[in-house]
Parts: structure tokens; sequence; C-alpha cells
């Protein structure tokens, strides 16, 4: 196929989170944007302008945008002790961008991460943070950019000699203990202030960590011993040594600890940068969870980092923080914990709203002090660790299992408090270790996309579970291979598959052939939504005529595909068993269309690909007189992607297509043909309308101005206004010149001359009722249409 397929990467992650008002509004309110100088009030834009020039290396184009940028600054909000601005920003380079984003970036760099393209950089004097991210996300290089907040610890140890440890009633610990109680192979990972080595309760759990201020691993000299309490008191809600004798225990007896130092404040304030990159060496470094009991648990870097984490295996949990406040949208990786009290209520303290996902115990939970003491302490930096001790439980008990599964056991096994169902309180739930672990020994791991199957061997069986006879069978067209046959009631159903680990907007390809279907009969593909009913992504209906060849189908699917456990099925529902439907090369995973050339498309699958067309706007597939074609009416667009014209060098290129309308069409139906040039504008090839057009197939064709020959960001564009309806078919652009036809009797090549050739293709036309044979102009087909054929054949070429 000439289109790439990819696996996705964070960046799809980004794009739904901008669409969430997450990536570049982040903390939006009426108090957006307030620095903490008040420079950027007193000072012009051209000044502004130019202390971004004098600490920026700015590149071709980014003054004006910069310039345009600064009216529309992107909205933050500070909140004294918890999140407060630094004068830095965290800068996150697209894919294929990173050498100019470094490049501008270069003089202001203060950090960038050693694992992703991710940097830190100071804003300069007289410039607000907002304006400085708009600037730079103007550009088009940038992810993300957002303040590189300071983030605060969420809660401190306060009566030391209280000795309950309720939690473990409510996580049924007792129960799970004698089923689990965890295994030392488990890393859980502190991003926090530290942990007390010497601990009792700690010291033997202890593995070497890292320094994420100073970007130094233990073994090289990094320190992690505890700067102020609150990473001992984290470590020991998820992992206290159990059995041991004395002190408390944490969810499991036997976890490993992994210190991954924050901070070096006896504060425990930490940047937000810091956390992350901390968090990315743990699981680099085996850990299995990771917890970050620190404020700003919503943010467009957290988000980037939990997918990070949970594509290598891990799962990342952060606190939801302390101060009783709505919070909205937290992204479908990272785990966002509230928390609960002894009678099972939400903490007074507790955030609540749609970014949580589950709650565990948080007030006055008993845990590990600095010193080799105890006490208990409140707060959802408590709650947290306790949930991602859970989820060590369950790595524990299945380490076969992937990041997204363990996630989905954790959400399953909760016990459901509050309202039915999920809720903004507690979530999905509070966490339960003895549900959690009789989840996780039941479970059927879901398939980690993509599915790439070609069916030249029985591996397909092991994705797919059949009803009915489906079988591979050779492929007789190519001579080479097979391809899966599907008749009568004939059904393949995939297995549980992980729908997010595809991309946020996955998507499916394959080919197909139909050989003695009848009008009518279809081939339908459907996805299992989470709600448990079967969704209708793809229904092909035969015209009744063989295809010729194989169709190619290519669609994105929609966000119902993107939870863990989704099926795909497809069927042939009302075909015969003399009916043959020819399978081939399926692929379930993120379509990624690439620059290619030429562009061919006759739309016979019924669809706009999105691998051949990027914008599709108001423009949709119809059968038109027994053939596919797209159909365009009102303000439509359809724009193609790049066709990439260099290789066949500095050459005109070719754009042809067939063009008709409805009966009703006039001069106010219109539709603007262009091809996109070296320079990435618009060149005007024509301007047709409704009176100009017949109701049958016409060819028309351009060859592309100069400034559009060897590009290789070519583009076709076809904008129609009008309230009726225009066809186009058969698209092409490419090298190729049409050999134009010399009659509308001249209906099979060689072009240019009449013989027996064009009377068999005038006859296969009429016989498969398609529109070029109409040649009456009637909409039907009849003797007249003979008699206007034997007429313009009998006249001959001119």
């Amino acid at each position: 196929m000439s289109f790439k397929l990819t696996l996705a990467k964070a960046t799809t992650v980004v794009a739904l989170m901008t669409a969430s008002g997450l990536a570049t509004n982040a903390f939006a309110g009426p108090n957006a944007d307030a620095p903490k100088n008040t420079q950027s009030e007193s000072i012009s834009a051209s000044a502004k302008l130019d202390a971004v020039k004098a600490s920026f290396n700015l590149l071709a184009g980014d003054e004006q945008r910069m310039r345009d940028a600064l009216q529309n600054p992107l909205q933050f909000v500070e909140v004294q002790g918890s999140r407060e601005y630094t004068r830095e920003l965290i800068v996150h380079a697209k894919e294929g961008k990173v050498a100019p984003a470094q490049s501008r970036l270069s003089r202001s760099m203060v950090k960038s991460s050693a694992f992703v393209n991710e940097y830190v950089v100071k804003v300069p004097q007289g410039v607000s943070e907002g304006e400085m991210a708009a600037m730079l996300m103007s550009t088009g290089d940038y992810l993300f950019v957002e303040p590189n907040w300071t983030l605060f610890p969420l809660a401190i140890p306060n009566d030391s000699q209280y000795g309950s440890s309720w939690q473990h009633n409510r996580l049924q610990s007792a129960s799970a203990w004698d089923l689990h109680t965890g295994d030392s192979d488990i890393i859980v990972a502190v991003c926090d202030s530290g942990v007390d080595t010497n601990h009792p309760d700690l010291e033997d759990a202890y593995v070497p960590g890292y320094n994420a201020v100073n970007n130094q691993a233990e073994v090289n000299g990094g320190q992690v011993e505890d700067v102020n309490g609150h990473g001992t008191f984290v470590s020991g809600c998820a992992a206290a040594q159990g059995n041991n004798g004395r002190g408390v225990v944490g969810v499991g007896w036997d976890f490993s600890v992994m210190p991954i130092r924050v901070s070096n404040n006896s504060s425990g304030t930490a940047s937000g940068f810091d956390i992350l990159e901390g968090a990315r060496w743990a699981v680099d470094n085996g850990a299995h969870v990771v917890n970050a009991s620190f404020s700003g648990g919503s943010s467009s870097s957290n988000q980037v980092a939990a997918r990070y984490i949970i594509d290598r295996g891990g799962l990342l949990f952060w606190s939801s923080g302390n101060d009783n406040n709505l919070i909205t949208y937290d992204g479908p990786d990272i785990v966002i914990v509230g928390s609960t009290t002894s009678s099972d209520n939400k903490s007074g303290f507790s955030n609540f709203g749609p970014a949580v996902d589950i709650a565990a115990p948080g007030s006055s939970v008993r845990s590990t002090r600095r010193g080799g003491t105890y006490g208990n302490g409140s707060g959802t930096s408590y709650a947290s660790p306790i949930a991602a001790g859970v989820g060590a439980m369950i790595y524990s008990v299945r380490d076969d299992l992937s990041g997204r599964d363990v996630q989905d056991i954790l959400y399953r096994s909760v016990d459901d408090l509050g309202a039915p169902g999920r809720d903004d309180a507690f979530g999905r739930g509070r966490v339960n270790t003895l549900n959690a672990i009789q989840e996780a020994q039941a479970y059927v791991p879901r398939y980690n996309l993509p599915i790439d199957e070609s069916f030249d061997s029985a591996s397909w069986s092991e994705v797919f579970d059949s009803t009915g006879t489906p079988a591979t069978v050779p492929d007789a067209e190519s001579g080479a291979g097979s391809v899966l046959e599907l008749n009568g009631n004939d059904q393949i159903t995939s297995v549980f598959l992980a729908g997010r680990s595809a991309a946020t907007f996955p998507g499916i390809s394959f080919s197909f052939r139909t050989i003695g279907v009848e009008s009518g009969e279809s081939l339908l593909v459907e996805i299992l939504t989470e709600e448990g009913s079967w969704e209708s992504v793809y229904d092909y209906a035969s015209t009744g005529t063989d295809s010729n060849g194989y169709i190619d189908v290519a669609l994105q699917l929609p966000t119902t595909f993107l939870w863990h456990g989704v099926q795909l099925r497809m069927s042939t529902p009302g075909s015969d068993i003399n009916d043959q439907w020819l399978i081939d090369n399926l692929f379930v995973g993120a379509l990624e269309a690439e620059p290619t050339a030429p562009l061919v498309d006759s739309f016979d699958s019924g669809l706009i690909s999105p691998l051949k067309w990027d914008d599709i706007d108001g423009a949709s597939v119809e059968v038109v007189g027994g053939t596919y074609a797209a159909s365009m009416s009102g303000e439509a667009i359809l724009e193609s992607q790049d066709v990439a014209m260099f290789q066949f060098g500095i050459i005109p290129g070719y754009i042809h297509f067939d063009l008709w309308a409805d009966a009703n069409a006039g001069a106010d139906d219109t539709i603007l043909v262009e091809v996109r040039n070296v320079l990435g504008s618009w060149d005007t090839l024509d301007t047709l309308d409704g009176s100009e057009l017949g109701s049958s197939p016409q060819v028309f064709q351009y060859q592309t101005p100069p400034a559009a020959w060897g590009n290789d960001i070519g583009r076709v564009r076809f904008t129609t206004a009008g309230d009726d309806t225009i066809y186009i078919d058969n698209v092409y652009y490419g090298p190729d010149e049409l050999t134009q036809m010399c009659s509308p009797a001249d209906f099979a090549e060689p072009f240019g001359q009449l013989n027996f050739l064009d009377v068999s293709g005038f006859l296969t036309a009429y016989g498969n009722g398609d529109l070029s044979a109409d040649l009456d102009g009637s909409g039907t087909f009849n003797f007249l249409d003979v008699s206007e054929f034997l007429s313009v054949f009998g006249a001959g070429c001119p």
C-alpha cells in the first residue's frame, strides 16, 4: 500500500487534550495569566517582542506570528501554595520539528529532558508566561507550552501517637494477603522529597533511585535521602514492609521502593518538569508504578508523561489535590486519586470532579515517618500511594500484564461508593486489594494494537474468533499469498483489544474484492462499545457488479473505540454461500498518511479515505447511476493529502477527473478547482458551474502551472457553492496525461480511434448501468442510448 501505518505517539494524546482545552489553556479562569511581576502590563508590544528577540533565536516568519500572538496570550492561573509561577516554561517539541524547535530555544534553555523532546526555558523580563507560551505555540513547532509550576506536597504527617491503620479494613487487606503478599520484583517509584533509607520498615525494600533536580542517579552520587519527611510517609503508605514484627505495613508486604527525589528544598516543593523527568527515569529503570503526591495533576505535560510511562508497561498515579475544588480533565493514561475517610465518605479536603478516576483511604492514615518513627497524616498525598500499592499488588499477581491491563483491573475492582457508577466524588470507586487480586487472577490480557494481518498463515485465528466457515484461500488475482473468504453467515470477531494502545484517533484499513455478490448484500464492520452494544463503522452495499480488482478501505474509528476491552467484528449480512467476499491486508491501529504520487481515487470503497484526503468538509460518497462517486453541495471542500511530485522531476503534472451535476444544477452551483504550489499557496485551475455540466460524467483535465512542478507538497482542492449537488469521480493527480477520447463512442484504448473494442466497452458499460453509457442524458438506459452510440460511432473521429 502507498501509505504509512505507524503506532501512534504521544502527539495524539495532545490532540485529544487540545480538543478538551487542556493543551494550551490549562487552569483557565478569571485570574488567568497573572504573573508574579507586572512588567508585562507596563511595556509596549514592540518592547516585549524585543525582549523575546534578545532571549530566543527567532527563525524566518517568527516575528510576525509572535507579534500577532501577543494579542491573545494563553490563559493560566497561579494558586498560592498549590502551583506558583517560576518564570519558566515547559516546552515540548513536535516530532519532525525538533531541529527548529531546539534552535529557537537554545539561548533561553535551562534544562532538557534525557527521554523526550521537552525543555525548560526562561521567560524574558517584561513578558508574561501566557504571552510567551502563545508566541512559541504560534510557530507550529510545539505540542504544548505551559508554566514549569512550583508544585507542593499535599500533606504532612501529624499525630505520631495515633496507632490505627484503619485503611486495611477497607482494602480487605488481611483476606488479600491470604492470596498474595506482594513481590519484591515489583518496584514502586516515589517521586517526592526522598526517602529515609534507614527506616526499619523501608530499609529492606529500598532499591537505588535518582535525584531529578540534579539529573543524577543515586549510583552516580545522586542524593535521595528525605529532605522533608513527606516522601517517607508516602513510601510507607504503599510499601512499608510486612510481617517483620515492627511498625506498620503498606498495601503489600514485599514491594521494592525506588526513591526519586524531585526536591532539594526542606519545604518539599518541586518543579513540574523535575517530577516528570524523575517519573520517566523511574519507568526506564524498572519501576512498575510511579507515584507523585503533589498538586497540579491536570496539565498537558503530565498527560504526555503518563502516556510515556504506560506505553512502557508502567502506570502513573497522581493525587487529586486538597482544596475541595472541582477538577476537570485528566487524560486517559494517568490515574488521579481522591481521598476517603474511615466511614467511606469523601474526605472534606479532597478535590472532586470528572478528573477523579478512583479514590483511596487518605484521612488520618498511619505510615512511616522520617527518623524511624510512625505517625498519622491526612491528604490525597496518602490516598494516591495506597492506590499505587494496589496497582503494585496487581503486577505482583500477574507480571504478564501491560500498564493498561493493570489500570483496567484497578478500575474494575473498586468498591462503588456514592451514586451508582462513576461519580465526581469517588470516580469509579474506592480501591479494594482483595477484589483487585481476584480480578487479576481471572483477567484475560488485552491485545495490544496494531493488528496487521495479511492472512498468509493461520496466525489470524489467534486474533479472531470465527462463526460459520471463514477460511483462507489462494489469492487468484495476485497469484501469491492468501486472502480471507467470507460468505453466507460468516463472521470474524477479534479478541479483546487495548483500544487506547493504538492512538487517540485509531483507524482501520483493509482491501476487499467481491465475486458473485448480488446488489444489496453488504460487508459490515462493527466495534463493541464500552456500554456493550455493537456500533457500525463501515457498511458497504454491493452494487451487484463484481469489483474491478481489490478496493482499498481506510477510515478513522470513532472515539467509542478508545477503551480497554473493545472488540472488532466483520460480517457479510444478507450474503449466500455462493458469494465471495475476499479480505486482505487488514490493519487496525494508527493510520498516518504519507505523501505519495500519483493520487488515484475512484471512491469505490463508498468512503472518502483519510489517507488520500485531508480536508473533508461537507463531502460524502453516494451511489450514482450504479457507481460510487464523491458528492458535494453547499459550501463543501474536498482537499487531498500531499502528492509527492518531485520524484518525477521538474515536469508538468496533470489533474483529471470525471465531473457532472444533478439535473437541477444551474449557474449558481459552482465548483472551484485549485492546485497547491511550491510556496504553499493555491493556484486556480478552473471554476465551473452547473449550467456547463451535464447529468452524465464528463472528463476534465488540467496541466498544473510551473509553480506546482516538482512539488512535494502538491495538493488538489475542490470547493463547491450552491444548493444542488455536483459529483466527482476517478480523480487523478500525477505525471501522466490522459489521452483524449476523440468521440463519445471512444470507450476503450487505444483512444483516438474507433474500433470493435469501443463497441465492447459500450456494451459492458451499458450492461453494468454505468452512467458513461447514458449517452442521451436521460438518466435511464434504453434503446435511445444504443441508437445514440451507433450514430456517434458511425460518424467516426473528427
